[in-house]
């Protein structure tokens, strides 16, 4: 059974995307619709990697996906902080970001690698600027480490640029 988003929540990969970009003080909702995006976003860089033979690149494909998933669970330990109750990042099979199917974001080149990577190092910058805005040590810090591991994802997006090109 699909997780089913709340109304008013985005319906789709890309605007939940675009939601989470504009947000600058995110409440509980926020958070769960980060969770999703996280989940949805382990399973893009699978479906990427199959878009390669590279094997350095497929590894370093996967390992942002695995980090994905972690980033994921930490969005959703932040709505429990907040008071949100539990909450847990669905499967892909049952999230809704997903229900279309996951394509690859683009043909699997250097320069789509390095346009990638650049909106994961403005993942540091959203991370760090949703922990500014809360009062909770705890849920802040979850915050700053995804965001230290979105400049990571961008490092290894690069490097797998320079593998295709080497």
């Amino acid at each position: 059974m699909a997780f089913a988003l709340e109304p008013g929540w985005p319906q789709t990969l890309g605007e939940a995307f675009a939601h989470i970009g504009k947000v600058t003080a995110p409440g509980v909702d926020d958070f769960k619709i980060m969770s999703l995006v996280e989940a949805a976003s382990e399973t893009l860089y699978r479906v990427t990697a199959q878009g390669t033979d590279h094997a350095g690149v497929i590894d370093l494909l996967h390992h942002n996906g695995r980090e994905e998933m972690v980033h994921a669970r930490r969005a959703a330990q932040v709505v429990t902080l907040l008071g949100g109750g539990d909450f847990a990042p669905p499967s892909a099979e049952e999230n809704p970001y997903l229900a279309a199917g996951a394509l690859p974001f683009s043909e699997v080149t250097p320069e789509a690698l390095r346009k990638l990577a650049q909106g994961e190092f403005g993942g540091q910058a959203l991370y760090e600027g949703w922990a500014a805005s809360l009062d909770h040590p705890e849920a802040a810090a979850l915050l700053r480490q995804n965001g230290a591991e979105e400049v990571d994802h961008g490092n290894r997006l690069m490097q797998a640029a320079a593998l295709l090109e080497s």
